[in-house]
């Protein structure tokens, strides 16, 4: 962490202690942000919205202000409103400002516009940390309206400067699982096993996978393992128990 950098514990402190005295709130624009940050991602869009509004006023052209706010749109699902907005934010928002109008643009339709876009910013020879993190993050985007295929060519493709970062490989597993390719989730899942073989979900997930594939046997042994980790849940002891009994039923068939 940059030693510059606040501390967003020490500004969430700070900040409520100043709103809870009735006193007048200043911060700079990059503190206001982190604390929009913040509370949207602890869900409470509203004190977000109102962190941003009250940073615009005093830092009418941050950059990162104005992206927090056609974020805050995104997520009210004002996509028409988000594009308008970002008309005004200068194209210094970089790979940011980009993702956002792709974002909005998917869920208008707009698949042209989203083509043309993304091929603008790819023609850039962009430094590879931030190709990496576009690539990536269009695979999130285009995994968040159903586009599959396009998810997985982007998500493949930010696997192979990166095959370690666990959200992409939760969002490769997926897709292929929604597309119906179960070996290739259950591949990227014992990815994520590789690289946290103590994950209870993970354990669940893939048990899961293999008994949808007929696995049940290997099902009964992920449910095993995650029942290692946590021997209390109901509902994987249902599962295995399922599973050893559709086991069963195709041992006694063959």
């Amino acid at each position: 962490m940059d030693n510059n950098e606040p501390d967003i514990n020490s500004l969430i402190e700070k900040y409520e202690q100043m709103r809870a005295l009735g006193r007048k709130i200043y911060f700079d624009a990059d503190e206001f942000a982190m604390l929009a940050e913040y509370y949207n991602a602890e869900g409470d869009n509203d004190e977000a919205e109102e962190l941003i509004n009250e940073g615009l006023k005093i830092h009418p052209g941050s950059p990162e202000l104005m992206l927090m706010k056609a974020k805050v749109l995104i997520y009210s699902e004002m996509y028409q409103d988000a594009l308008d907005y970002m008309e005004w934010i200068s194209d210094d928002g970089g790979v940011d400002l980009a993702l956002l109008k792709i974002e909005s643009m998917l869920h208008l339709g707009r698949h042209a516009d989203v083509d043309q876009l993304i091929n603008s910013e790819l023609k850039q020879e962009l430094p590879i940390d931030d190709l990496y993190f576009f690539i990536t993050e269009l695979g999130y985007v285009f995994n968040d309206v159903d586009l599959f295929d396009r998810a997985i060519s982007f998500l493949e493709e930010s696997m192979k400067i990166n095959d370690s970062n666990s959200d992409a490989i939760v969002d490769l597993a997926y897709a292929y699982e929604m597309k119906g390719d179960l070996e290739k989730a259950i591949e990227y899942n014992n990815l994520l096993l590789d690289i946290d073989p103590y994950s209870y979900e993970g354990w669940v997930n893939i048990g899961k996978l293999y008994s949808m594939n007929e696995q049940h046997d290997k099902a009964v042994d992920s449910f095993d393992f995650a029942l290692a980790i946590n021997e209390d849940d109901v509902n994987v002891l249902k599962m295995k128990a399922l599973s050893l009994y559709l086991n069963d039923n195709i041992q006694i068939k063959r």
